[in-house]
């Protein structure tokens, strides 16, 4: 399998390579050793409270109490900004950027190895907030920047921080920043933290990006001890997807022998299990999400095996039973 996976990196890997690929790391089979992730000893503990008020990244990212306690203004006098629940509301553009740009000084201030501010200290979910508060991709390289001082400062970010990470970029359609960050793990110091994180961001790359991208990806499940996406159904079937999609006589190749992989996690997954909720709120959680994009990508996968002229029975059987072939069809 590893080799199948290092005859694809070569045949989709541009000309020049890209900013972001560590040598090594595209040298390496998805099921080889990963590189050790070394951690600096002593590291502060992660603190999930917010200096700025609720750690909930929800409508409190955009409320008037996002910087309760007090703040220095322009005139160097402190002043309490916090305000009674009731008063609470959304941002407008002016007031998101302004607000933006006064909590990215905030951090920038306090983080590094000679920070110019000491107090008070920056709690980790100011990240979650300043990736909430961010709108554009150059807003979101400006967060990405203060990442090395933030391990210069021997913090560390936490499960929190690498959700709402991959997901505001999934949002602002910059996922390849998320890449180039968990790419690099000596300089950013970010850990693809779950295989739920992993997913959305493979999920974000395997259908307007190129194919090496995704390749580049579940290569880095190995390095964050993340199980193989060959032993993964929805991130199995994102990639098989998107090798099919390349078309190239390599990726088909790869694709093709991902498919056996991808019957025998069908075979150990009740379809009934995998059905779709009805209800609104239901479907709005990342669970449903995660079955939405496997009922995506298994019908793209049908039709590319009905193409090649493939049988392919245990799918449709699978995907009737799941419930996916009917929505396919609305």
């Amino acid at each position: 399998m590893a080799g199948v996976f290092a005859r694809v990196q070569r045949v989709s890997r541009p000309p020049v390579a890209s900013p972001y690929s560590r040598n090594a790391l595209l040298k390496r089979g998805i099921h080889q050793t990963p590189i050790a992730l070394k951690k600096k000893k002593g590291v502060a503990k992660d603190d999930e409270g917010d200096l700025f008020g609720s750690g909930d990244v929800g409508e409190s990212v955009f409320s008037d109490d996002l910087f309760a306690g007090q703040v220095t203004d322009a005139a160097g006098t402190k002043a309490s900004t916090s305000r009674p629940a009731a008063a609470s509301r959304k941002l407008n553009p002016e007031e998101r950027l302004a607000r933006f740009q006064q909590l990215h000084k905030f951090v920038a201030d306090r983080v590094g190895q000679k920070p110019s501010s000491q107090s008070p200290q920056v709690r980790n979910a100011a990240w979650q907030h300043l990736f909430g508060l961010a709108t554009t991709k150059e807003q979101m390289e400006q967060v990405v920047e203060l990442f090395p001082r933030w391990r210069d400062s021997r913090r560390q970010f936490n499960a929190k921080n690498a959700e709402m990470f991959v997901r505001r970029c999934e949002e602002l359609h910059c996922p390849t920043l998320a890449l180039k960050v968990f790419s690099d793990h000596p300089k950013y110091g970010f850990d693809l933290s779950s295989l739920p994180v992993a997913r959305r961001l493979l999920h974000s790359l395997h259908t307007e990006h190129p194919l090496q991208d995704s390749i580049t990806l579940t290569a880095l499940f190995g390095v964050y001890k993340l199980p193989a996406v060959s032993s993964d159904l929805v991130s199995c079937a994102m990639l098989t997807s998107a090798c099919f999609k390349h078309g190239t006589q390599q990726s088909l190749t790869v694709a093709r022998e991902m498919v056996p992989h991808l019957k025998g996690l069908l075979e150990k997954v009740e379809p009934r299990t995998m059905q779709l909720p009805r209800e609104s709120v239901e479907r709005a959680k990342d669970a449903s999400k995660e079955k939405a994009w496997l009922a995506w990508t298994l019908t793209k996968i049908e039709r590319a095996l009905n193409k090649e002229g493939v049988e392919h029975s245990w799918l449709s059987q699978w995907r009737q039973a799941s419930g996916h072939a009917q929505l396919a069809t609305r």
